[in-house]
This record gives structure tokens, sequence and C-alpha cells, in this order.
């Protein structure tokens, strides 16, 4: 596997992610999950994570503000998406 790509947010449309799960458990997903919602809450008090994904150009990461999740998407601020299922982990960055 190829090294990690940051990427700005503001070039977060030019991706394109993998249609497909990242998580190999259950349990894992669950654990995505339940970062996910933290960093939602931390990212509506001004707080950033850093988001690390699946792209059809290997991993990418993402240092950004989620302000927004659903089952299948999680939101940026500004608004960019970023498919729930294409979202390997999330650090909190809480220490």
């Amino acid at each position: 596997m190829g090294a990690v790509r940051d990427i700005e947010h503001d070039d977060m449309s030019k991706i394109i992610f993998r249609n497909e799960e990242s998580g190999s458990s259950g349990e894992q997903i669950r654990a995505r999950d339940q970062k996910l919602y933290m960093a939602m809450l931390m990212g509506n008090h001004h707080h950033k994570v850093r988001i690390l994904f699946n792209t059809d150009d290997g991993e990418m990461e993402v240092y950004a503000r989620i302000w927004a999740r659903t089952d299948q998407y999680v939101v940026l601020k500004g608004g960019a998406f970023i498919p729930t299922s294409s979202i390997i982990d999330v650090d909190l960055g809480e220490g």
C-alpha cells in the first residue's frame, strides 16, 4: 500500500471515492460510526479532526470539521461530502 496523501478541504470535490465498505468487521464499523458522531459534535464547536478515507487513487486524509453525518455520508464544513463507507478512521485529536 502506498503512502497516505493529505488533501486540502477545498479539493474534496475532485476526489473519486471507492464504492466499498472500508470497515472489515461489524465492530470496526460501529467504532468508526461512534468516532464520526463524536467528531460531528466536536465540529459543531469548531474542532477539526483528521479523516482517513479510501479513494480510487489510494488512501487520503483531510483535516476538517464534520458538521453533519448520515448513515451514508459525512458533511464537512463548506458542504463537501465523504461517503461513510469510504472512511477508514477518524483521529479526534484528544491526546
